[in-house]
């Protein structure tokens, strides 16, 4: 079966792609190993028994492999979505402490995975793949990859430590709240200017299963205002909708309901249940369900409206829309009335057709349809990369050579950033995104690991234990260190705090951990801020650490 598949020009690659893909999704106790990691480990073990891509690019020079395709597609879509938060994140209000405790991280982590190398004579590739399985970074394992490491020691290293980084995190957050009697549920957003507290939506339900509509009979609801009556808080459901009469009315937090309005929410069946008992019996309207339009996507464009939170900016009162998403990057943010619109921010409104026309020439226009992805910004901006990473400048007669993943990590970041060149835009949607950045690291992975696999004994037997020991240390260091200077410097609340370490650590299964210890996705908003910066400095990372361990 070996043979057969080593004749077959790429069979091997997209064998370990699809089964590492596979395996990466399962998860034991919501913790999965990813894509990054399951390819790795289905690399190793198919290369180890023999698979190779021999047969595709003969026993000639492999200057150019499917694998480095793989590496610049993934390098330059690292910069290009951390582009538009990369820079607003530094602006905001409190932006700056997150990317802060995001730096002091990813400095911290290099700073002991050096230490630790040097100490114990680990050679780089070791200390490399050590330090991406503690941070659980994909970057950092191609940014390392890249610097003539020995690719046995790196992707055996990065193997053996990364599931150890994966679970350490997530259970650093389950434990060490307590012992410092944290409660990271304090501290949720205030009710918004929709009268509706946020902090009360479980996390991940950004899509609520049902609206209902009800008639207000309730003595105890009538001529109170939303803030005051505390619904979402009460029961989880989101009031989108009254209409009084012949009019429809979009709900703030200084509405007071009146008998026989009817009033849509939204929630799951239990909480619908428990809004009834508050306001009144459930009816059908078709007439409010007629007039009632559908979300519309605005992409944030003008630099005014950066930086403003939503109740600076007022969209209900001067548009009379309600947002009921925000989409930045790859997380989706509760529309809070403290939350600060950034750069390219995807803000979910729903109104009138005029009056959602009005909200999007205010803060951008709409999003391109989905189904258009600007193929020239990826192959263009990756054009821009190569050529700005092969540049040498020479200066005080030293020769300065950026390389190619600094020159296609700084082409992402502007391109991402800009948003719109005159009348270019260079918005690609994100489902486009994840697939080329995916799609690029599995395939880069997988070669690399094929290749490592047919060394994988020589990997294992050189310290294992003092891999698994090391990237322990990178992993608790790291974290308490940033945990300190987040609370005693930066004076952050112990939610935002935790939220930046995540983010500049680039973990996902933190993250979700964190809204689930939370019980909100408030926490989104420190941990985008901190991600943006994060996965920059890990890709860096990856070629500091080569430099700094002989």
């Amino acid at each position: 079966m070996i043979e057969f598949i080593n004749h077959i020009p790429l069979l091997g690659l997209m064998l370990v792609t699809a089964l590492g893909y596979s395996l990466g999704r399962l998860s034991v106790r919501k913790l999965s190993l990813g894509p990054a990691g399951g390819t790795l480990f289905v690399a190793l073990a198919l290369g180890y028994c023999g698979v190779s891509l021999d047969g595709f690019y003969g026993s000639g020079s492999r200057t150019l492999t499917i694998g480095t395709l793989g590496f610049v597609l993934f390098i330059y879509s690292v910069g290009f979505e951390a582009g538009p938060r990369f820079f607003s994140s530094l602006s905001s209000r409190d932006g700056w402490k997150f990317v802060s405790v995001a730096v002091f991280a990813n400095v911290v982590a290099v700073i002991v995975a050096t230490l630790w190398g040097r100490l114990l004579s680990l050679d780089a590739g070791t200390v490399a793949g050590m330090l991406a399985g503690a941070l659980t970074s994909a970057p950092t394992y191609a940014a390392a990859s890249q610097m003539n490491l020995d690719s046995a020691h790196l992707s055996v290293a990065f193997a053996i430590t990364y599931p150890l980084g994966l679970v350490g995190l997530v259970v650093m957050i389950q434990i060490i709240p307590r012992r410092l009697q944290q409660n990271l549920s304090l501290g949720a957003l205030n009710d918004s200017e929709f009268g509706l507290d946020r902090s009360a939506l479980r996390p991940g339900n950004h899509k609520l299963e049902a609206s209902r509509i009800y008639a207000v009979t309730r003595e105890e609801a009538l001529g109170v205002p939303l803030r005051d009556l505390r619904l979402t808080r009460r029961t989880g459901c989101v009031l989108s909708r009254v209409m009084r009469g012949h009019q429809v009315l979009i709900p703030d937090a200084n509405t007071e309901l009146q008998v026989d309005d009817h009033v849509m929410a939204t929630g799951r069946v239990e909480e619908l249940h428990q809004l009834e008992q508050l306001i009144g019996a459930e009816i059908q309207d078709i007439e409010l369900e007629d007039k009632l339009p559908p979300a519309r996507r605005i992409l944030v464009l003008h630099s005014d409206t950066f930086g403003k939170s939503l109740a600076e900016l007022k969209l209900i009162d001067r548009f009379h829309c309600i947002i009921t998403g925000i989409e930045r990057g790859s997380e989706e943010l509760e529309p809070g009335a403290d939350v600060s619109l950034q750069r390219n921010d995807i803000v979910e409104a729903m109104g009138t057709r005029d009056d959602v026309r009005r909200l999007a020439r205010e803060l951008g226009d709409f999003e391109p349809a989905t189904d258009e992805t600007n193929i020239a910004i990826y192959t263009g901006g990756i054009f821009l990369g190569l050529l700005i990473g092969s540049l040498h400048l020479g200066v005080l007669g030293l020769d300065y050579h950026l390389g190619v993943a600094p020159g296609l990590l700084l082409a992402g970041l502007v391109l991402g950033w800009r948003g719109r060149i005159g009348s270019y835009s260079t918005h690609v949607p994100r489902s486009a995104r994840q697939l080329v950045r995916d799609l690029g690291i599995l395939l880069f992975i997988g070669e690399t690991g094929l290749q490592a696999g047919g060394r994988l004994m020589e990997g294992l037997t050189l310290a294992p234990i003092l891999n698994l020991a090391g990237a322990a240390l990178v992993t608790v260091v790291t974290v308490l260190g940033s945990l300190f200077f987040g609370l005693k410097l930066l004076k952050l609340r112990p939610l935002d705090c935790w939220g930046s370490v995540c983010g500049g650590l680039t973990s996902s299964a933190a993250l979700q951990t964190l809204r689930k210890t939370t019980d909100s996705n408030e926490v989104t908003v420190s941990y985008a801020a901190a991600y943006a910066v994060g996965s920059v400095l890990a890709t860096i990372a990856g070629q500091v650490i080569v430099a700094l361990v002989p």
